[in-house]
């Protein structure tokens, strides 16, 4: 083939507001990975706080939290998915490698 067909996915809610995207599901992803939204902010070269907003927008949009914090201490802070964190993030894997197949079907 010629030409390459290419997509881009995202999450909306409801409302049809932007939840999750690619580059918002790999953050997730190295958080879960590192437990850390520091470290993964840090591994994308973006800031802790630009961090927060992306995880804040889906909050706010899903009515739920996706990322617990716990603070530092003893052992140190860690950050983790939520169930709900979890469930969103599985959702969009499933459906992206859904549509990837799909397309190299064409």
């Amino acid at each position: 083939m010629e030409h390459v067909p290419k997509f881009k996915m995202w999450i909306e809610d409801k409302e049809k507001k932007y939840m999750l995207g690619n580059g918002t599901a790999d953050l997730l992803l190295k958080i879960k990975e590192l437990k850390s939204i520091a470290e993964a902010a840090s591994f994308f070269n973006i800031s802790y706080a630009h961090a927060w907003r992306k995880i804040r927008t889906i909050e706010k949009s899903a009515g739920k939290e996706i990322v617990s914090k716990t603070r530092g201490g003893k052992g140190g802070g860690h950050s983790e998915l939520t169930p709900f964190g979890e469930k969103i993030l599985s959702e969009y894997i499933t459906a992206k490698k859904t549509l990837e197949k799909c397309v190299e079907d064409l």
